[in-house]
């Protein structure tokens, strides 16, 4: 297990000086763009893939199903509505100021949206992981219907920003709101340790974790909130980004087996890295423009996705 964390570490340094100096050896250049430009667009990636990763271990580990992340749940898509809503109003009513870095805020109540939704529609009725998982994909249909709705009443730069946030890329780099975001991410962290001794009673069964005294309603209600909030996170720092938090955790059980505080570090390097990797591709494939990173992380996920689907049907 030690080997692994420590090749993990060692990629991602590796690509984390590569993403920042690109193969440039220009140090006066360098000392321009980095500061600047790509130290905070890779703390953002470096972000997002721990809050995405965290979001859909939690996520798999509630509901027993390995296909289950903030994507296929609808909770991406319902914090990607929060925020693209907050962009129109913020366009319609030429809001300055506070107001420019209030998208946490939508984003936060366009999450808890499709959390409410989800409670109210599978995890009140108590419905087979599957319902819930179908559920969470007709939620997202739902939420890019909003979204497609919104982005025809809007001009065309706006437009931009619309599509770059649902395609999957930073597109809100300055030091304030990372700040902001990253104060929302240490948070959940901060919290997340609680929760680690009862998401492994829960990990054992429903009916042991009752046996053991846990009120699982109540733990799973708030675990399902912290889910919300860690993919909240990632959709503020990359927008509506998928796949990182389906397959991070795998990678993670793969390397570090069931012990979760383990399995949750290494989910949170693994979705790191994984960013921080097609962050690179992204900037280099189509050099002087650059590729949205979702495209880049769809390639990957993608055909991991159907790996995992043909695995559970077998």
């Amino acid at each position: 297990m030690k080997k692994a964390f420590f090749l993990i570490i060692g990629l991602l340094m590796v690509l984390v000086l590569l993403d920042l100096t690109q193969f440039s050896t220009d140090v006066q250049l360098l000392s321009l763009l980095v500061p600047d430009f790509r130290l905070p667009r890779l703390l953002a990636v470096l972000g997002a893939g721990f809050a995405l990763s965290l979001s859909g271990l939690i996520l798999q580990s509630l509901t027993k199903n390995p296909l289950a992340d903030g994507g296929t749940l609808g909770l991406t898509s319902g914090a990607s509505f929060g925020a693209v809503a907050f962009l129109l109003i913020l366009s319609k009513l030429h809001l300055t100021g506070f107001w420019s870095h209030a998208y946490p805020l939508f984003a936060l109540l366009g999450s808890l949206l499709a959390f409410f939704l989800i409670y109210i529609f599978a995890l009140k009725r108590q419905l087979s992981n599957t319902r819930l998982l179908l559920t969470g994909i007709a939620l997202t249909a739902l939420f890019q219907a909003l979204i497609t709705m919104g982005q025809l009443s809007i001009n065309s730069f706006d437009f931009q920003q619309v599509a770059t946030w649902l395609s999957g890329d930073v597109w809100q780099s300055d030091w304030a709101y990372l700040g902001l975001v990253y104060a929302l991410l240490l948070i959940a962290l901060a919290v997340y340790p609680f929760y680690l001794k009862r998401l492994e009673v829960l990990n054992l069964g429903d009916e042991l974790a009752l046996s053991l005294g846990l009120d699982l309603q109540r733990t799973k209600f708030q675990l399902y909130l912290l889910a919300t909030a860690f993919a909240m996170i990632g959709v503020l720092l990359v927008g509506g980004l998928g796949f990182v938090g389906l397959i991070a955790p795998h990678i993670a059980g793969e390397l570090t087996g069931f012990k979760l505080r383990a399995k949750s570090l290494m989910a949170g390097l693994v979705g790191m890295l994984i960013l921080v990797f097609a962050d690179l591709l992204s900037q280099l494939l189509i050099y002087p423009s650059s590729l949205p990173i979702g495209f880049l992380v769809a390639f990957i996920g993608a055909p991991y996705y159907i790996y995992l689907i043909q695995k559970k049907l077998s």
